[in-house]
């Protein structure tokens, strides 16, 4: 792609040379009048009506909640542990758990196979009864079209079963009648967990229908209407909650898919969220009963999908749903081909999936968003998925990621504008040194090519940047004061003038399109997870030549797709997130990672670009920290840069609030120079026009945040709109108010938009 990039300009520059030999003056270009970026200020007026929506957190019911299932005598015992005792449904595989610690009862079901539900027609009977329900292709061979049909369990009459008991559960194979599709169900106590397992390798099709996904207890903790007072929890961005409400109040069933779409089966609308852990929950009575729901293997294929109470279905529900294949458009011409047109078919083989799912269970104190959060940290400590990296020093804490070039397409050469040279950054760190601040930086575009021109394996370090002996006093300098200098590398992505071999190293879709998006002067191309790895690995062996041993590395761990090159032997979402952890397995180069996905979590020193708020849909309740809060005392969080945000007093109290750092793009040139390059979306990076407000933001959150550096949240409430105390280990607690009006709590007065800590004497 190089080589054509210079092969298109070379025939341009031949085509004016004689324009440009006759024309007479010299063109220069024009300077901008002034280096001056104006700062944000704080032109939002917080009311009532702000603070009281689904942007911040909102007052809990703590109206007690009483058993509202019971168990009956149809069910059978069929596990115990030192917390719970699970009963079983002979026929349908419902489930009852009920709990030892406060007496009360969770059920998949809201009665028994034979009775008749209120509410419910016969085909939702069927799924509300059923420990299992898919989805599968028909195919109409009049008009060519596949159509998806939903059977539960016990839908047809054929649907046959074998069980057995296991220790503390039971396994059953099912056979499904109307479809001919099989599998086993393996539903156990494993310690303080419900787990409940598919294994993949059980799953056995058809020879008419082909599986499209399965569901296993969709109504596990249905609520009718608002008649518990609770909520969904949806990791979405920093988390977010969708209290229970009346009927009809909303309508429209949201699905959220985990680690975003497979961008190579199904383009992702603008703007959809991705969920970077897959864990949900539901509360049945705020501080006193719920559960979260952990996807611990088949997250890779797996959507949340959540349904409000409805006139025609009054219960609110969640449930994870795992695909295991799609439709997608087949082109039948090029021009089909060129536009991602065709005829809609299946897959013709089946994905990977093992479905895992584990359920905690909480009562009392810890049945909260913040409790969900302790309970999903604790499970991440067991099963080893998380690295304490939490720096404990007395510094204060600031991210930077820093440009030291880009590259401006021009009409015959392209311009290399330098940005921030080698001693640039280092003045820039000594100046914020002297703030008594260690910051974590990101440098790039510290190559030949610039930032968005750099090659799939790094290009050499570019010279323009100053000399050899410059860069090593720059990484020196990091050495001896102790600041986390990485340099960046992306092996998942390249810029249409990078160079790459389109035809070696990009991923394809499963149309054999190759698989590119849109910048916004240039196109993206995304490289297969094979080549990804020895990209990386080729890269950092020569970043190492240089003395450079610590590596910032965009898209790997939130970039997730299928690569059909290879069609006989396609590579699918489990198989690329093998290829990415090998890039880290195994190595003690210091790494972090941008806003890293579960599956690459515990190879980042520290969590960048953490929300500080959700996608704001209109079901959603309330925001809050639970992603924050399942990182506290483990790692680091930076948030997004604070360069482009409207309200900086508000995102500086969510920072404290949610124990999160300040992050800023900068550079030493003017953002003026990034015009009409990739990089025109940075409007304001110059360190002398922000330094003085960085400084503040760093002094601001981290005065708070020095006081529970290794600590971690147990409650966060809220005491009045706008107003919140966080409580941590330790004994601090720390009160923020978001209104412009001095307020007084619990014996604290605070000022307008700022937070008190308060130390306990105990």
């Amino acid at each position: 792609m190089y080589f054509k990039h210079w092969i298109k300009k070379g025939i341009l520059g031949l085509t004016l040379v004689s324009v440009l030999v006759l024309t007479i003056g010299v063109f220069a270009k024009p300077s901008p009048q002034s280096d001056y970026e104006g700062l944000p200020t704080d032109g939002n007026i917080m009311d009532e009506t702000y603070l009281s929506s689904n942007q911040f957190t909102q007052e809990d019911d703590l109206s007690l909640v009483e058993n509202f299932l019971d168990i009956p005598t149809s069910y059978l015992l069929v596990g115990e542990s030192s917390s719970y005792r699970l009963y079983m449904e002979e026929g349908s595989f419902a489930i009852r758990v009920e709990s030892k610690i406060d007496g009360f009862i969770y059920g998949s079901s809201i009665s028994t196979k034979d009775d008749n539900l209120p509410n419910f027609n016969t085909t939702w009977e069927g799924i509300v009864n059923s420990a299992v329900t898919i989805k599968y292709y028909s195919y109409n061979d009049t008009t060519g079209a596949y159509t998806s049909v939903e059977e539960s369990f016990l839908k047809s009459e054929d649907s046959t079963y074998e069980y057995e008991l296991i220790p503390n559960g039971f396994e059953a194979t099912l056979y499904f009648g109307e479809s001919g599709i099989s599998l086993l169900l393996r539903v156990s106590l494993d310690n303080d967990y419900l787990k409940v397992e598919i294994p993949n390798e059980s799953v056995v099709e058809g020879d008419t229908y082909k599986l499209r996904s399965i569901k296993t207890y969709p109504f596990l903790g249905a609520v009718f209407s608002n008649t518990v007072p609770g909520y969904i929890l949806v990791p979405d961005g920093s988390g977010a909650l969708i209290r229970y409400q009346e009927i009809d109040v909303l309508t429209d069933i949201y699905e959220f898919r985990y680690f975003g779409q497979d961008n190579s089966v199904q383009t992702a609308l603008t703007q959809e969220p991705v969920l970077s852990f897959p864990v949900s929950g539901m509360i049945l009575g705020i501080n006193q009963h719920g559960f979260i729901s952990i996807v611990e293997d088949g997250a890779p294929n797996a959507s949340l999908v959540v349904s409000p109470a409805k006139n025609n279905l009054k219960y609110y529900y969640t449930y994870n749903e795992f695909l295991y294949r799609s439709l997608y458009q087949s082109p039948l011409s090029e021009s089909q081909a060129a536009s991602s047109s065709g005829r809609l078919v299946i897959e013709d083989g089946i994905n990977t999936c093992n479905v895992v799912l584990k359920y905690k269970f909480l009562s009392g104190a810890d049945a909260n968003y913040v409790g969900m959060a302790s309970a999903f940290q604790s499970y991440l400590i067991e099963e080893e998925m998380i690295v304490d990296h939490v720096d404990d020093g007395d510094a204060e804490k600031l991210f930077m990621e820093v440009i030291g070039s880009e590259t401006k397409t021009g009409f015959i050469f392209d311009e290399y504008l330098q940005m921030t040279q080698y001693s640039e950054l280092k003045s820039i760190l000594e100046e914020i040194a002297s703030w008594d601040v260690k910051p974590i930086v990101s440098y790039k575009g510290y190559s030949s090519s610039g930032n968005t021109s750099s090659g799939l394996i790094v290009d050499n370090i570019s010279k323009k940047l100053g000399t050899r002996q410059e860069l090593l006093e720059l990484i020196n300098y990091a050495e001896e004061q102790d600041i986390d200098l990485y340099f960046f590398l992306d092996p998942v992505k390249v810029y249409d003038d990078a160079k790459f071999s389109i035809y070696k190293d990009i991923a394809k879709r499963i149309n054999q399109n190759f698989m590119m998006s849109s910048g916004f002067t240039k196109d993206i191309y995304y490289i297969s997870p094979a080549r990804s790895v020895s990209a990386y690995l080729d890269s950092v062996a020569k970043l190492k030549q240089e003395e450079i041993t610590m590596y910032s590395v965009g898209s790997v761990g939130n970039t997730l797709f299928s690569d059909f090159s290879d069609k006989s032997n396609p590579v699918d979402r489990n198989e690329a997130i093998d290829f990415y952890q090998t890039m880290f397995e195994g190595s003690s180069d210091p790494v972090i990672l941008y806003q890293s996905n579960l599956y690459t979590l515990k190879y980042s020193d520290v969590y960048l670009l953490m929300p500080l708020s959700s996608s704001r849909y209109r079901i959603y309740s309330d925001t809050v920290p639970f992603i924050p809060y399942v990182l506290s005392g483990l790692l680091d969080k930076y948030a997004p840069f604070s360069n482009f945000t409207s309200s900086s007093r508000i995102e500086l109290l969510k920072m404290v609030d949610y124990g999160v750092y300040p992050s800023y793009i900068i550079t030493n040139q003017t953002a003026y120079l990034f015009q009409d390059t990739e990089l025109k979306q940075i409007y304001s990076s110059s360190f002398s026009t922000w330094k003085e407000k960085m400084e503040f933001d760093v002094n601001f959150v981290s005065s708070a945040l020095n006081a529970v550096v290794n600590e971690k949240p147990i409650s966060r409430e809220r005491l009045e709109t706008g107003v919140y105390v966080v409580e941590y280990t330790g004994g601090v607690s720390i009160y923020l108010n978001y209104t412009n009006n001095t307020v007084s709590v619990d014996g604290h007065e605070l000022n307008p938009l700022s937070y008190e800590v308060v130390i306990s004497d105990d």
